[in-house]
């Protein structure tokens, strides 16, 4: 079943009428036909299923046949990421990361990091696009780049970093924490200043286990570890 990201769609209507942009889609590249059904989802919990009344290049429309309301998940994992330098590994990360479920993403800018801008649009339509792959109802949220000390976070707080001091296995201590925010940094790690910060703001200092990771790869260990340990 295909689906489509429709947040504008109004669910009172009999029709939508879909953008020219992806009605070529729909009629030139998955070559769907007047009949074929499709879902829709507004990304905050509605999927739509739809069927095919109109089909061209130009302009497609589905009419509106039944409005499904998907619960909302148990697990709230806001996960607040440092951008690596090569932007293609942290879009890996967002288009898995909303695969499996995540409910926040905060780019994060510290002291080492060598990305130092993104691309917002750029982002978006990466989730977005795997909001459709994936058949999710929910779109994450996605915060503009943010500074490590101006982060506004309440509840449970985990800091993974590299450092050699006291940390405890992010699998022992988030389980019971189906809301909480985990933090990983970028390729050189949190500097020296910003883990006494972490310190200081009560954050748990956390580790993924005993081999080194990428970044884009422990942020998604990190996240696939929360989600699986609230079920």
């Amino acid at each position: 079943m295909q689906q489509f990201y429709t947040p504008n769609i109004d669910l009172k209507s009999e029709s939508y009428i879909f953008n020219e942009v992806e009605s070529k889609h729909v009629a030139k590249v998955l070559r769907k036909r007047v009949g074929d059904v499709l879902n829709l989802t507004n990304g905050n919990g509605k999927i739509i299923k739809s069927k095919l009344s109109s089909v061209s290049s130009k302009i497609c429309v589905v009419k509106l046949l039944e409005i499904k309301d998907i619960p909302a998940p148990k697990t709230a994992i806001h996960m607040i990421v440092a951008p690596t330098k090569n932007v293609t590994r942290f879009e890996w990360f967002l288009e898995k990361a909303t695969e499996l479920g995540v409910y926040k993403i905060t780019p994060l800018l510290c002291d080492r990091s060598e990305r130092k801008y993104i691309k917002h649009d750029r982002c978006e339509k990466v989730i977005q696009a795997a909001i459709k792959q994936s058949l999710r109802a929910y779109m994450p949220i996605l915060n503009p780049l943010t500074p490590l000390k101006e982060l506004d976070l309440k509840g449970p707080t985990f800091f993974a970093h590299c450092t050699e001091s006291p940390k405890k296995s992010l699998r022992d201590v988030v389980n019971g924490h189906s809301n909480c925010s985990i933090l990983i940094g970028p390729e050189g790690d949190f500097s020296k200043a910003e883990i006494a910060w972490a310190n200081d703001q009560s954050f748990t200092a956390v580790h993924l286990g005993n081999n080194r990771l990428r970044t884009e790869t422990a942020a998604l260990v990190a996240l696939h570890t929360a989600l699986i340990m609230n079920q």
